[in-house]
């Protein structure tokens, strides 16, 4: 049963994010989301900036039944930054994962890993459970939410 006078995601970010993830890229990149506007960069030094007002769901999967949410949990509110400990990391996460179509070199698998290490960062306890479900299912969840929510980018060098 779906739910109406909803939106179709549970986090907002209202300031950019940046993260020093460690990957090498050859040269800085920007992707553009469907309408054009950019919400990813990901600089030679592996600088992930995820650009305000990006939209996201969390820890998938997520559905609404009645108008309750149901799905993965996000964790408990960490101490030191106010959000889900599970906030920071599917945000990373659900960006690669929406340009990974256009982000060679970037891979699945590096945005796994980014996805392990910022729950790691954040003490969050199952994280290894929940990277073993990225890992196993996260391509299935990928392909529901690119028909769904029809995702679509480009990328650019910077």
């Amino acid at each position: 049963m779906l739910c109406r006078n909803a939106v179709d995601w549970l986090y907002r970010l209202d300031r950019t994010f940046t993260w020093e993830s460690g990957l090498a890229l050859p040269h800085d990149l920007a992707f553009r989301d469907k309408q054009g506007t950019v919400r990813l960069v990901i600089e030679t030094s592996g600088r992930i900036t995820v650009m305000r007002g990006y939209a996201w769901n969390g820890c998938s999967p997520k559905f609404c039944v009645l108008d309750i949410l149901i799905g993965t949990p996000d964790g408990v509110v960490h101490a030191g930054t106010g959000k889900p400990k599970a906030y920071y990391a599917s945000l990373v996460h659900d960006a690669l994962y929406q340009f990974l179509p256009v982000a060679a070199p970037v891979t699945r698998r590096d945005a796994d890993r980014c996805f392990l290490r910022l729950l790691a960062a954040s003490d969050f306890k199952p994280r290894y459970v929940y990277w073993l479900a990225v890992r196993v299912f996260g391509w299935v969840v990928r392909l529901g939410k690119r028909r769904v929510r029809q995702w679509e980018g480009a990328r650019e060098a910077l």
